[in-house]
C-alpha cells in the first residue's frame, strides 16, 4: 500500500527575478570556496496508464522508497542543506518532504519556476505518443512540436532558481532543488553552454536520481551525476 505523508504548507518564493555529459574546468576544486546545489528528480510517480502525468500525480510506493534512499545518500555526502526548494507539483513535494524529514530540515519552499515542462494539451495523454510526436525516437534529436514550452525558456526559469539559491547560501554549503527531468536537464545543458538541445533525451537523469553542481560564485565549475536510486523498489 502506498505511503502517504503529511505535507506541511510550504513557504512561497517570489517569482522574480552518468554522467553521460560531464563538464569540469581544470581548476582544482579545493583551492577556493564553493557552493553546491543538488538537483534531484522526484521518485517514480503513480502512473499505471502511462500518461504524461499532471500536477496532482503522487509518488508510487517505489517512488517513496527511492526518495528515502536519496535522502540517505545526501546525508552520506555530508550535505546539510541551507535550503530545500521544490516544484509545487505533488510528486516533487512528496519527494522533497521525505528528504526534509530525513534531514530534520523544516525549511521547505516551493517555487513555480521549478514546475514540469509545459506541454499544453499533452498532459494526461499517452507518454509514448508524446515522445514520438516530439521526436524523441529520432537521432539526432530535434524537437518536432511547436505548441510546447521551448527548452531555452524552460532552462532559463530553472537557472533563475539556481542563481537565487546561490545568492542565499554561504560559501562551502549546499542546497537541494527537487524538480522534473526535462527542466533540470535543459538547465544543466545551458549551464554547460551546450544549448543545442540534441542531448536532451540522452542525459542520464532517471526518477530517484540526482546531479551535483559545484559553483565558484555563479560560475559552474563541475556537473556530475551524484546519486542514482532508480533501481530501488
Amino acid at each position: 500500500m502506498r505511503v502517504r505523508l503529511p505535507l506541511p504548507a510550504p513557504t512561497k518564493m517570489p517569482r522574480e527575478i552518468g554522467a553521460f555529459l560531464f563538464y569540469q574546468s581544470f581548476k582544482p576544486a579545493k583551492l577556493y570556496p564553493m557552493k553546491t546545489v543538488y538537483l534531484i528528480r522526484h521518485g517514480k510517480a503513480e502512473n499505471p496508464t502511462g500518461v504524461f502525468y499532471p500536477p496532482e500525480t503522487p509518488l508510487s510506493q517505489q517512488g517513496v522508497h527511492q526518495a528515502q534512499a536519496i535522502a540517505q545518500d545526501i546525508l552520506k555526502a555530508n550535505c546539510h542543506p541551507i535550503r530545500i526548494v521544490c516544484s509545487p507539483y505533488l510528486r516533487t513535494r512528496e519527494t522533497a518532504e521525505i528528504i526534509a524529514q530525513t534531514l530534520n530540515n523544516n525549511a521547505l519552499e516551493t517555487d513555480e519556476h521549478l514546475i514540469e515542462w509545459q506541454v499544453g494539451g499533452w498532459f494526461g495523454k499517452p507518454l509514448n505518443a508524446f515522445r514520438t510526436a516530439a521526436g524523441y525516437d529520432q537521432e539526432p534529436f530535434h524537437l518536432q512540436l511547436t505548441d510546447v514550452e521551448p527548452f531555452e525558456k524552460m532552462s532559463t526559469r530553472i537557472i533563475a532558481t539556481i542563481q537565487d539559491t546561490l545568492s542565499k547560501i554561504p560559501e562551502n554549503s549546499c542546497a537541494i532543488i527537487v524538480s522534473h527531468r526535462e527542466p533540470m536537464v535543459s538547465a544543466i545543458l545551458a549551464l554547460q553552454r551546450k544549448p543545442n538541445w540534441e542531448d536532451i533525451p540522452k542525459l542520464d537523469f532517471l526518477p530517484g536520481s540526482g546531479w551535483r553542481l559545484d559553483f565558484k560564485g555563479t560560475e559552474l565549475i563541475s556537473a556530475i551525476k551524484a546519486f542514482d536510486r532508480s533501481n530501488v523498489t
